[in-house]
């Protein structure tokens, strides 16, 4: 029985590959292939692709633009003054490739913003001209946060909100005819499979996590609704996963994409760290998602820099305190100035510690945002903004659509890239301002 694993395309007025990989997707494949399932993949996204890859350039470690082709705006984003694109392969290489790859009994595509959608519903309805008899299995971020959503309007055959592994066994066994018991399948991941890297014909980069999941319950972030348990690997097994990938792929940059990296760092993070350090792995390491800056110490910060960690993003958030209360309480103005200088004895210079601004949350005006620019660039370090999203169940969410109520009529309005120009404490040209006053303040540095 052979089974398609599917990631989508991304349409966006904006979007860079940081080392991003359907990671949820791969464990899947793995944990079916365990099972004797002839699993393969079609990436949209893969930037590898031999029809795209000459075509666009590689960046610094690994990172790059992804293959786009400009298409017209859906009606609800017609009046934003911004290019929107298709990122990923053309749409008739990936038809080809379906064709070439012939008729599979399953197919389980991702997904993940919950405004990317437009890429998976034309991924499928290229799937139903092709394969018509194929069941298609929908998961992913969007399938857990707007599941009526997909429900309704995908054209899925099964949507599946939550930790897939189980459901797409017991869907691709129904298929086979196999039977078999579920209760006592272990799922954890230190006891799986690693990820199915080994689908991809070329890869230059691994994203992997240590953990899944967050305790602290942010008020903008939705990880606490998908994934309801903190859950953390063992160091050893996170170790053993990453001597795996410089043997079998010579990887020279993996990307950690914890939710909180750094909690529980003395069980989890320095033990692992500590390993790296012994056995002078040269492996370049990154941390795109926000680090939570008050667990960042002198040892910390000393394992970061000895370990080879290359790029480094600060989750600040906002300089402002009546924000940082209401959002979080996880960090304060002297977190980060106490970061920054562990960071800078360890021996990073400045400027090259990215640390994340959000832009828009539904209790943030236009100087609010300037004078936590403005605390970030003082510090000497670059300023990141990040422009707030919408998500379903949060809180943050339930205040934006109350004054709002257009936001929650389409997932196409979480859009990052267009959120704070469409409400009244921010808007188009004040966006327009913060962004170039944040391009002027870092290029200063």
């Amino acid at each position: 029985m052979k089974i398609l694993l599917i990631n989508p395309w991304i349409y966006d007025f904006a979007a860079f590959d940081l080392w991003a990989k359907p990671l949820g997707l791969l464990y899947i494949g793995s944990f079916l292939e365990k099972f004797g399932y002839k699993v393969s993949l079609s990436d949209c996204l893969w930037r590898h692709h031999p029809e795209v890859k000459e075509k666009i350039k590689l960046k610094k470690y690994a990172t790059g633009k992804f293959f786009s082709e400009e298409v017209e705006k859906p009606p609800l984003l017609k009046n934003i003054p911004r290019k929107y694109k298709r990122y990923g392969i053309p749409r008739i290489i990936f038809e080809n490739d379906l064709k070439e790859g012939g008729r599979p009994d399953l197919i389980i595509i991702t997904s993940i913003m919950t405004y990317w959608y437009p890429g998976v519903f034309d991924a499928i309805s290229i799937i139903k001209k092709i394969f018509p008899d194929t069941p298609i299995i929908l998961g992913g971020i969007y399938a857990c946060l707007c599941s009526d959503h997909a429900k309704k309007y995908s054209q899925a055959d099964y949507i599946i909100p939550g930790d897939g592994k189980i459901e797409c066994l017991k869907i691709a066994d129904s298929i086979s005819g196999k039977k078999r018991s579920y209760d006592k399948i272990n799922t954890d991941l230190d006891q799986i499979p690693y990820p199915a890297y080994h689908l991809y014909e070329e890869i230059d980069s691994i994203s992997m996590i240590t953990s899944l999941g967050c305790p602290l319950n942010c008020t903008y972030c939705a990880s606490s609704f998908i994934q309801p348990d903190f859950i953390e690997r063992a160091p050893d097994e996170v170790f053993k996963e990453i001597l795996y990938y410089r043997e079998k792929f010579e990887i020279k940059d993996i990307a950690f994409y914890d939710d909180a990296l750094l909690i529980n760092s003395k069980a989890r993070f320095i033990p692992l760290v500590e390993k790296i350090i012994k056995q002078k792995l040269n492996i370049r390491f990154h941390t795109p998602n926000g680090l939570h800056i008050r667990l960042i110490n002198e040892k910390i910060a000393d394992l970061f820099y000895k370990a080879g960690f290359k790029t480094l993003r600060l989750s600040f958030e906002s300089s402002i305190k009546r924000i940082q209360n209401s959002s979080s309480m996880k960090t304060t103005n002297q977190d980060l100035i106490s970061a920054k200088k562990c960071l800078r004895n360890a021996g990073y210079n400045n400027e090259k510690i990215e640390t994340y601004v959000m832009v828009g949350l539904p209790y943030q005006d236009r100087n609010e945002i300037i004078d936590a620019v403005r605390f970030v660039h003082d510090l000497g370090l670059k300023v990141k903004l990040v422009e707030y999203s919408p998500i379903p169940h949060t809180v943050d969410y339930e205040k934006t659509i109350t004054k709002y109520k257009n936001i929650g009529t389409d997932p196409l309005l979480h859009n990052n890239s267009i959120f704070s120009m469409l409400t009244d404490e921010v808007g188009y040209k004040n966006l327009m301002e913060i962004k170039d006053l944040v391009a002027d303040l870092n290029r200063k540095l």
